[in-house]
């Protein structure tokens, strides 16, 4: 008879040494982070001696440099330009300020405004009086001859 913890283990794990397939994968692994490591540094040396290389820029490139195109322009970000829009109407309508501080014209809240208007209620212009409408004289109709 045979021994009953030769029957469960497996065939295949007599013929593997497995101290030697995980040497050689921890030795992989430390060879290929060496290996990118001097890649990395090999490129970040030869990327600085190219640049050193390079002839400084002709001041005729500078000189036509792209410049913005005139108004009016597209937006490069609508949803943005609305929020900022809006937020901005928004600190406007419900603050207080100066529309022009020469003439006397302030502006305020839009809140204190309706809560004004309940209070005093809307100024009612005079009456004005109406002119009287002029009379005009009827013409004479023409005889046809």
């Amino acid at each position: 008879m045979t021994d009953p913890k030769d029957r469960a283990a497996p065939e295949f794990d007599r013929d593997i040494d497995m101290t030697s397939v995980v040497s050689f994968g921890i030795g992989l692994a430390l060879v290929m982070t060496i290996v990118l490591a001097l890649v990395w540094f090999l490129v970040s040396f030869w990327k600085g001696r190219q640049i050193a290389r390079d002839p400084a820029p002709s001041p005729i490139a500078q000189a036509n440099e792209p410049r913005l195109p005139p108004e009016p322009r597209l937006q490069s970000a609508p949803s943005r330009d609305m929020q900022e829009l809006r937020a901005q109407e928004s600190a406007t309508l419900s603050s207080y300020g100066w529309v022009d501080r020469q003439a006397g014209i302030a502006r305020i809240p839009i809140d204190r405004a309706i809560d004004l208007v309940l209070e005093k209620g809307l100024p009612v212009a005079a009456p004005q009086e109406t002119p009287a409408p002029k009379r005009r004289t009827p013409r004479r109709p023409r005889r046809v001859r």
